[in-house]
């Protein structure tokens, strides 16, 4: 499978998502725009793993997942990668917040847990952001810019962070389906309730 380990989106921070980035395919230049089932914050990508590293990656997290705690992550800074030259990923990214430092110890739980089944992924640090789209032919310096402005601006609301899921990810050509192997749902969150 290609597995990544990501907390699912929120619903009413999707809904408020949906309006900036039908804004933003109108106003600026051509790019390839992520759908809203994809709008999760992975925590880490595995790649392309069997069946039993799977199963000992799922047994080495839950317990680092069952205590991690419920929390508030809000929307901050655009996302732009790579940081410098020319940019080819635009998301958003989260401000510092107690929320997000528990899914950041969860992330670094995630990478030692990788590492220690033998499984390295993509091997990037951890940037906490959802990823809106990808961008095959250069922006002009001017419309990244507006692109930070307009998602820096755009009012967010707050994503709870209650759970974790580990998905098996499969190419379509109309794009990637995710399906869920597994979930924890975080402390103080309801239990089996997905976020």
């Amino acid at each position: 499978m290609r597995a990544f380990l990501a907390v699912p989106s929120d619903a009413m921070w999707v809904e408020s998502a949906r309006g900036l980035v039908a804004r933003l395919r109108e106003g600026f230049p051509r790019a390839s725009w992520t759908k809203p089932d994809s709008w999760h914050l992975t925590l880490k990508f595995l790649g392309d793993i069997d069946d039993d590293a799977a199963t000992r990656f799922a047994e080495g997290i839950g317990a680092a997942a069952l205590e991690t705690v419920t929390g508030e992550i809000h929307a901050g800074p655009a996302a732009i990668f790579p940081e410098r030259g020319r940019p080819r990923v635009l998301g958003v990214g989260f401000s510092p917040s107690p929320g997000r430092e528990s899914v950041e110890q969860l992330a670094r739980h995630a990478e030692a847990t990788a590492g220690r089944i033998g499984v390295s992924g993509e091997g990037r640090l951890f940037h906490p952001h959802v990823t809106f789209a990808r961008i095959r032919e250069p922006w002009p310096a001017e419309a990244v810019e507006r692109y930070r402005h307009e998602v820096e601006s755009w009012p967010f609301p707050t994503w709870l962070a209650r759970s974790c899921v580990l998905f098996d990810s499969r190419l379509d050509p109309e794009g990637a389906v995710h399906t869920p192997v597994r979930e924890w749902t975080f402390q103080g969150g309801p239990r089996g309730v997905r976020a």
